[in-house]
């Protein structure tokens, strides 16, 4: 027994003894990619956050802070008209928006799944709007909306409606943004919803067939199932994205008219870059990033359900 104890305590000496390991170089390789990703988060993201944050508490004139006003920014931003017609205007673009785009996209995805030669270059056709820069793409329907000389006035002149603008009328305006967002960002939703159908396996679709389900019975028992967690990724970007989007508004619509279409991005940015009301435009940032972080959770807590559910 006295043997066997003296072995076990050289053992836990030598254990005690033994120096620790060394980080792999394979480590240090990666800490030296993710550091430099980390400073600029914290620089870019994190530092910017906390400034705005800061400056929401203040009276900031000029970037001066010049009088302290606690939650007076907060509370004046949420009783603002021009805030309440903003977030009204953001929730009706941002549920047509989303509506109509998941719907086109679905629809482009199931018409080109097929891998022809013809489709190739219709995917490559309706991605042309998703690849070129938002400013770009609203300028474009902006001169085609536009009553002197854009499409929409040569093609109404016949029919007596010369004179009517589309971003003239608070509901055309509407539609003419809605319509901006829905033929950009359909090709996203049309990509991922794609890749989705091609995940599918065919043999489900011949037993189907075999069994006599005509294609509305395989699309809604098959394909719509199949699909539930591509569809979930979809929506949960392009709601971000149309609840954040500034450009649209800004340069198709100017978010007029009367405010139709003023948008809560467009609303801080006429705070802070219009008005100079900096520490009112942080304050409105600061609630929109808290909607933001809801949003995501929500989302992701309907990402994870979906996910169970999937057959």
């Amino acid at each position: 027994m006295s043997g066997e104890r003296a072995i076990e305590t050289k053992e836990r000496e030598g254990l005690r003894r033994r120096p620790k390991a060394r980080r792999s170089p394979e480590a240090a390789t990666a800490w030296g990619f993710v550091l430099p990703l980390v400073v600029a988060e914290l620089a870019f993201v994190a530092a910017p956050l906390a400034l705005g944050a800061w400056y929401s508490l203040f009276r900031v004139d000029y970037f001066e802070l010049t009088e302290f006003r606690g939650l007076g920014n907060y509370w004046t931003v949420l009783t603002s008209t021009m805030v309440q017609q903003s977030l009204v205007a953001t929730l009706l673009f941002s549920a047509f928006s989303l509506l109509f785009t998941v719907s086109l996209g679905m629809a482009l995805a199931l018409r080109l799944e097929a891998d022809t030669r013809t489709n190739t270059w219709m995917r490559a056709i309706v991605l042309v709007p998703y690849v070129i820069s938002m400013l770009v793409g609203s300028l474009l329907l902006r001169w085609i909306y536009s009553r002197d000389a854009g499409l929409s006035g040569m093609l109404l002149g016949p029919f007596g409606l010369a004179d009517f603008s589309l971003l003239a009328d608070p509901a055309t305006a509407m539609a003419a943004l809605v319509s901006n967002a829905v033929w950009r960002d359909s090709a996203f939703a049309m990509i991922v919803l794609l890749a989705g159908l091609k995940a599918i396996p065919g043999q489900l679709y011949a037993a189907a067939r075999v069994d006599g389900a005509g294609p509305w019975m395989r699309f809604t028992r098959i394909t719509l199932p199949l699909l539930r967690v591509p569809i979930l990724i979809a929506v949960v970007r392009l709601l971000i994205h149309f609840v954040n989007v500034l450009t649209f508004a800004l340069v198709l619509t100017g978010g007029g008219p009367n405010n139709a279409t003023q948008t809560t991005g467009l609303a801080m940015y006429r705070l802070g870059f219009v008005d100079f009301r900096i520490g009112e435009a942080n304050a409105l940032a600061l609630l929109v990033f808290v909607f933001n972080l809801l949003l995501i959770g929500a989302n992701l807590a309907l990402f994870r359900r979906g996910r169970s559910l999937s057959p």
